[in-house]
């Protein structure tokens, strides 16, 4: 799931795709106007309802919701994909670009984790080499998570789906 705005206006697309071909089957999009001003910190207050909406839509249950924002590597160890996963019920990850909260460590493996609070919610993804935050969002294991987000890439730096969510997304912005 992504959004992007004009103006007041927000576009939350939410995608489906099959693992592990990762090749589009269905989307939704949903516009709306997004009354919550940007506050840091708050993020899901602002754009989950629209990208709830969104998935709302499809016609089918996704096994893994891949959000754009952070989930428990967030100040109140409670972001967007945490929110997102809470309400749908669905597991789900948070993708950002940026560390937002916690503690980078490395493991004897070279693996990061982010630790937030002495607790490990999500790991350091290098794809291109570029880095990005996985976390932990709801109904996902550390584990389970570092299994998965190496078979979310193709060709772009982003993860498949919020790529295609983020590129539907601004394509609507624009209609």
């Amino acid at each position: 799931m992504d959004i992007s705005y004009s103006k007041d206006v927000g576009v939350a697309v939410a995608v489906f795709m099959d693992f592990p071909q990762l090749n589009l089957k269905e989307y939704a999009v949903v516009k709306g106007v997004v009354e919550v001003p940007y506050i840091p910190g708050l993020l899901a207050f602002r754009e989950a309802p629209l990208m709830i909406k969104a998935y709302r839509k499809l016609n089918r249950e996704a096994d893994l919701i891949v959000v754009d924002g952070h989930g428990v590597t967030h100040p109140r160890e409670f972001g967007i994909a945490s929110h997102v996963g809470l309400i749908l019920d669905r597991p789900t990850v948070g993708v950002a670009k940026n560390l937002l909260y916690g503690t980078i460590v490395k493991s004897s493996d070279s693996t990061e984790y982010i630790v937030v609070n002495n607790n490990v919610g999500g790991v350091v993804y290098r794809h291109l080499n570029k880095e990005l935050y996985v976390s932990i969002g709801h109904k996902v294991s550390i584990n389970s998570l570092k299994e998965v987000v190496p078979y979310l890439f193709k060709s772009h730096y982003l993860p498949e789906p919020t790529y295609i969510a983020d590129m539907l997304s601004k394509k609507f912005r624009r209609s």
